[in-house]
């Protein structure tokens, strides 16, 4: 800085030097017009350009630093003073530009600097990595693939740096001139592979936290070393950051800084995924082998984002290698997969993934063994004895407390055809399917019901539960990515994207010696998202100091919901369309070296209410010091799809999804964040507060029905909320030990009428405290990690008693009379994982190989709770989630 003061110094001296020894004002013209004669033989420039000044006694102006080093060979004898400037410049880094006050000022040349960022090994390309020219202030990231450009680089020798997480850093010297081409920058994945291991703090990252406001990346291929539940597992690693809560194991994925997970726009490959779990929540719906980068925005994403009000999860697919052929497989306890990647005449490449459990076709039985002689206990225990109720009064009666653990299956697919036709152009079609089974069935035995039932009294019954639900997503997208000159860049992108789930639940009773059973209860729950997108962005670096993002998108949504309820009742129907055209447009601009700020606007129209939304957005950071910056954003964000939350004070909650319309309007969310972060080669330490107002928020309940004929609309309801919170992250990047610790206070509430009496009331996914802690170290060549997490508990709403009443017709109707929404909470959820992983290497094959312990100390971790009011005693289920469960796994790959 100090230096570049100093020369505008000089060049400010010189000005007023040469304006007072002017003898004229000259114009653009006077280049073309004025003729001199030089002859120079290994001149200095100084002198050359002084010999100009004094024949033409024009205003040539130049900074003596920057001509001293060069000398210059010319014959000019009778030439315009145009022709002799650009035959002394010729062999400098220099050019000349004529002002319009007739100075002629001598600069330095300007050239963009354009590239791809590639994997040395595939030749990938690497989205989002940083380029900066070393030394200096100047910079940018790379796009999603992986193309840069950085603007009017002063010409001579530079060192460019490239930085991306999971790749050591790349540093390429070179010379700066005039039509460069585009470059390529190919780095290094980094990897432990020799007895003397060197750790550097970028080559262990598993987790960067951006100079971003909100903004965290994960490397797909570090977080093998962690942890998990079968393989490595993309959302469970993205759980184990502050302001990301995955300790309700049942969840449908990520609770961002108190948002739900239908409030997360998950994009993979553009297509949009709905449902981003596997087993009940313990597995993400990602294979890890088919993706190559993962960028999460927690809150105050960019304009280019719509449609979510709590954040962003961007997935992008391998592509696969264009040279070489891959093949690889990987096996554990829980499932199987394997990969393979095929070159398609060095311009392409095919990508094929698939992945799928297997307990169900072969190893059920011995999944029920391990289990068993793991926790010493069967999946679907029934135990007789009188427990004390949790909760409010079970209407005076100590319950029959129950668990059960259910039965699942799961698989995945993708696929992925890349092809570049030109330099300038790639085109990708990508494919994903996923789908879940899961099964939840349990028969208790000695069971005695309430007066009223038909069995009561009765000696020796029997009740079964059932409970079906299966869900899954299937989408395709095809992108052109074109490069049409240096600064500008275009992506058209077509989506398609179904999520379908169907729900079964019902009830089963009778004496254990009959064959024949009473169906008591019973509801179906079916819903289904299509969704076809059409997208159209534009990246523009139209100066230095000025990164333009812009585009358009149509998206053609449709939902259907039936639920039904007691076998017959049907308690909400909905076939809906609707349609939503969006156009944003955002400025990243850098008014000094130390400061960058994003201005944008997101302007949707949507269809079902005829209405325009306007959604401003603005974020900063600005570094106070090299390692210490403050950041901050703020914005308006809209969703037009929901998910809604389907009370169930007896079996747990469920959700559908539905469009708004204007019974139901679009939700709204306002964002505030500020935070500070430092950070040197060694830790880095973050800390971000968040603010969230959020309005239109809704819920479905049928406790408020009252009559079988009430319409399905009076049982939605709609309020307010606020989620507010601080969130804390150490992490050290250095050394053999390496990992994080986070920590995040945290608060939402909700305030729909009439629950609560109108009052306020924790939300379902309220949790005060959170606490994750994350280690790995590098003993030899083996990796050892082990996590640890701890959450309040979540609050839920309990049932006091159930009554019946006599209707006119003579029929009997059972009402349930509940406590306080959400009063209560379940226990602390908290458990701690640990793993052990080594690589081993042969001619042709590379072998990874790892142990993981999924709750180690075995802690009964409640998913939901369950009441059974017929019965006498009330029977309490609490439905928990995995004990103590060891998985190994074995992967399989060409080198």
């Amino acid at each position: 800085m100090k230096k570049n003061l100093s020369q505008r110094l000089v060049l400010l001296l010189l000005h007023i030097t040469t304006s007072a020894f002017a003898f004229g004002v000259t114009d653009k013209s006077d280049l073309d017009r004025v003729r001199v004669r030089l002859e120079a033989q290994d001149l200095p420039l100084r002198e050359a350009l002084q010999s100009l000044v004094a024949q033409t006694k024009l205003q040539i102006v130049f900074d003596d630093a920057r001509v001293k080093d060069f000398k210059v060979d010319c014959s000019c004898p009778n030439v315009t003073l145009r022709q002799a400037l650009e035959a002394l410049l010729k062999t400098t880094s220099l050019t000349f530009e004529a002002m319009s006050d007739g100075q002629i000022v001598i600069v330095s040349r300007k050239a963009n600097l354009k590239g791809y960022i590639r994997d040395a090994e595939s030749g990938e390309t690497l989205p989002y990595a940083s380029v900066v020219i070393k030394g200096t202030p100047q910079g940018t990231t790379s796009n999603v693939n992986g193309y840069f450009v950085l603007v009017n680089v002063p010409a001579g020798a530079c060192t460019l740096r490239a930085q991306h997480i999971g790749y050591r850093p790349l540093e390429m010297a070179l010379e700066v001139k005039p039509g460069h081409e585009a470059l390529t920058l190919n780095m290094q994945q980094s990897v432990l592979q020799s007895e003397e291991i060197v750790i550097t703090a970028e080559n262990l990252q598993t987790m960067e936290v951006t100079a971003e406001p909100a903004q965290v990346r994960i490397s797909p291929r570090q977080i093998a070393a962690l942890p998990s539940v079968g393989e490595a597992d993309l959302f469970r690693a993205l759980q184990l950051l502050p302001g990301i809560s995955g300790v309700n194991d049942g969840s449908s994925g990520l609770y961002v800084r108190g948002g739900t997970p239908n409030e997360n726009h998950v994009l993979f490959d553009g297509m949009t995924i709905y449902h981003v779990d596997h087993l009940f929540g313990f597995i993400s719906a990602f294979n890890p082998e088919a993706i190559k980068d993962v960028r999460v925005f927690k809150g105050g994403f960019p304009a280019k984002f719509g449609g979510r009000t709590s954040s962003v999860v961007e997935l992008t697919g391998k592509s696969g290698s264009f040279e070489q052929l891959y093949a690889g497989v990987s096996v554990n306890l829980l499932s199987g997969s394997g990969t393979l990647q095929l070159p398609l005449a060095q311009r392409g490449a095919l990508l094929l993934s698939f992945r799928r459990s297997y307990m169900d076709v072969i190893n059920s039985d011995l999944y029920n063994r391990i289990y068993t002689s793991i926790t010493g206990q069967e999946k679907s225990a029934g135990s007789g004895e009188a427990q004390s109720p949790q909760g409010p009064g079970a209407a005076g009666l100590t319950p029959r407390l129950e668990t059960y653990t259910p039965d699942f299956y799961y698989y995945d697919f993708n696929g992925k055809l890349s092809y570049a036709s030109s330099r300038r152009d790639l085109f990708s079609l990508s494919f994903y399917n996923g789908k879940d089974n899961l099964q939840q069935a349990q028969q208790l035995g000695n069971v005695q019901f309430r007066p009223g039932n038909p069995q009561a009294g009765a000696q020796n019954n029997r009740l079964n539960f059932e409970d079906v639900t299966k869900w899954g997503n299937v989408g395709v997208s095809g992108k052109w990515a074109r490069a049409w000159n240096d600064r500008f860049y275009s992506n058209l992108l077509a989506a398609y994207s179904l999520y379908s789930s169907t729900s079964g639940r019902g009830t089963n009773s009778g004496p254990e010696n009959q064959n024949t059973l009473r169906r008591a209860f019973s509801s179906q729950e079916n819903n289904e998202v299509a969704d076809l997108t059409l997208q159209f962005d534009h990246e523009w670096q139209a100066a230095k100091a000025h990164r333009l993002e812009f585009g358009a998108q149509h998206v053609r949504t449709e939902v259907d919901i039936r639920f039904t309820s007691n076998d017959t009742l049907e308690v909400l129907r909905r076939n809906a369309q609707a349609g939503q055209t969006a156009l944003y447009l955002q400025d990243q601009w850098r008014p000094l070296a130390a400061l960058d700020l994003a201005f944008g606007v997101r302007a949707t129209n949507y269809a079902p209410t005829s209405e325009n939304y306007f959604e401003p957005r603005l974020s900063f950071k600005w570094f106070l010091h090299k390692n210490f910056w403050v950041k901050g954003a703020w914005g308006k964000y809209h969703q037009f799809v929901n998910r809604i939350t389907n009370e169930n004070v007896l079996q747990g909650n469920r959700d559908f999804w539905l469009l708004a319309d204007e019974q139901l309007p679009p939700s709204l969310a306002e964002h505030q964040i500020l935070g500070m972060s430092y950070e040197n080669h060694n830790f880095i330490f973050d800390v971000e507060a968040y603010y969230k107002n959020l309005t239109n928020v809704a819920e479905f309940s049928q406790r408020f029905r009252r009559s079988p004929e009430e319409r399905p609309e009076n049982l939605f309801f709609l309020g307010k909320g606020v989620a507010k919170g601080i969130e804390f992250l150490a992490q050290k990047k250095f050394g053999k030990l390496n990992g994080w610790a986070g920590y995040t206070l945290g608060k939402v509430e909700y305030t729909i009428p009439p629950f609560n009496n109108g009052a306020a009331y924790p939300a379902n996914q309220d949790r005060r405290h959170e606490v994750k802690l994350v280690g790995n170290y590098i003993l030899g060549k083996w990796n050892l990690a082990a996590t640890w997490v701890y959450a309040t508990g979540a609050p839920y709403t309990a049932p006091e008693n159930q009554y019946s009443l006599t209707l006119l017709d003579g029929s009997a109707r059972s009402f349930i009379h509940v406590g306080d929404k959400n009063a209560q909470r379940l226990p602390a959820y908290h458990r701690m994982d640990v793993s052990v992983s080594r690589q081993f290497e042969s001619s042709a094959l590379v072998w990874d190989l790892g142990l993981s312990v999924f709750n180690l100390y075995d802690h009964k971790n409640v998913w939901y709770r369950e009441y059974v009011l017929d019965t006498n005693p009330v029977i309490v289920r609490d439905v928990i989630t995995l004990g103590f469960t060891p998985t190994v796994t074995l992967k399989v790959g060409l080198k």
